[in-house]
């Protein structure tokens, strides 16, 4: 009888790009595991699969290096490096896009090429030296990594080919960027076996007992306890008949009410024309047309009714012109 030992449960791609992410940023494997975890449990809230879900990890990695106010990665060799370097190190070691560090540091994806451009020719400069560039080298050596990319245009890239045969310099710094572009990208650290006992939660469509879910079961109970009230008043039909009595009062009410606010209005908009006829000194007429609608709610409304309309006094009427006599 032979001893099988169980072999090790591997790390899922996700989780180990998680925990790679989180050591980059922490430095401590302890402080990383609880990062790692985070990043991983806020993806698979997300329901995304791969490789969107990598590509959010991705992004929350790089806001999480923002917040930190953009710390050096602990795995980058260099112990004083530019921002340029650390971007270099992020497309290398986590396979981060241009887009995805245009997003995280607000700057276009052209901003981006060029620091990483940048980045690559201080590689270079580290590992030979670099002529210094005539006036006619200028412009193919900032459009190095890109040629090399497939990101130039056929006029373009075929202008940039026909400089570097006709230059020498600039064919030894091209050898120089080709060795960079060649060195293999950094391998992922691999997380701890216990790393992966976040699997085992709930899946991402569970409801979980955070405060987001409590509020939103309490409305779900609210709306389903009023669809049931409804229901039995619909349904019995003593209760049915007293809520009609009760809508019927209370439409008899907002009526009333109504027609209050109605009078109301009519009574602020004469006042207002009172107001605007005394100052242009139509007193008599002004109190001909007052005592009119004060008397108009006595007489009974008919088609014949001299009732004035509310805005009456705001037309003033002709003042007529006085013949002298001879």
């Amino acid at each position: 009888m032979t001893n099988e030992t169980p072999e090790p449960v591997r790390a899922s791609t996700m989780e180990t790009l998680a925990y790679t992410c989180a050591l980059d940023l922490c430095g401590e494997p302890e402080k990383a595991l609880a990062l790692g975890r985070d990043l991983l449990k806020t993806v698979r809230r997300s329901g995304l699969k791969s490789p969107f879900a990598e590509a959010l990890l991705r992004r929350l990695a790089l806001a999480e290096w923002t917040k930190r106010d953009r710390p050096r990665p602990a795995r980058l060799d260099s112990r004083d490096p530019k921002e340029a370097a650390a971007l270099l190190f992020f497309v290398g070691a986590w396979g981060v896009s241009d887009g995805d560090l245009a997003i995280a540091l607000a700057l276009s994806e052209d901003r981006i090429r060029h620091l990483l451009h940048k980045a690559r020719m201080e590689q270079v400069g580290a590992r030979i030296r670099i002529p210094i560039p005539s006036p006619e080298c200028r412009r193919p050596r900032e459009l190095l990594s890109d040629f090399h990319e497939g990101r130039l245009g056929a006029l373009l890239a075929e202008e940039v080919a026909r400089h570097l045969s006709d230059c020498r310099d600039c064919r030894t710094v091209d050898a120089g960027l080709r060795t960079v572009l060649a060195t293999p990208p950094l391998a992922l650290a691999s997380p701890p076996q216990t790393f992966g006992e976040l699997g085992t939660q709930k899946p991402s469509n569970w409801l979980s007992l955070d405060g987001v879910s409590a509020a939103k079961r309490r409305a779900g109970m609210a709306l389903l306890a009023v669809g049931i009230a409804m229901s039995l008043v619909q349904l019995h039909p003593g209760i049915n008949a007293w809520a009609s009595a009760n809508l019927d009062k209370m439409s008899a009410t907002a009526s009333r009410w109504r027609g209050r606010g109605e009078r109301l209005m009519e009574d602020l908009r004469v006042l207002k024309a009172l107001a605007v006829g005394t100052a242009e000194g139509r007193t008599e007429e002004l109190s001909q047309t007052l005592d009119e609608y004060v008397n108009s709610d006595k007489e009974p409304e008919d088609e014949g009714s001299n009732k004035p309309a509310p805005d009456a006094v705001m037309q003033p009427r002709e003042t007529k012109t006085q013949v002298p006599r001879p």
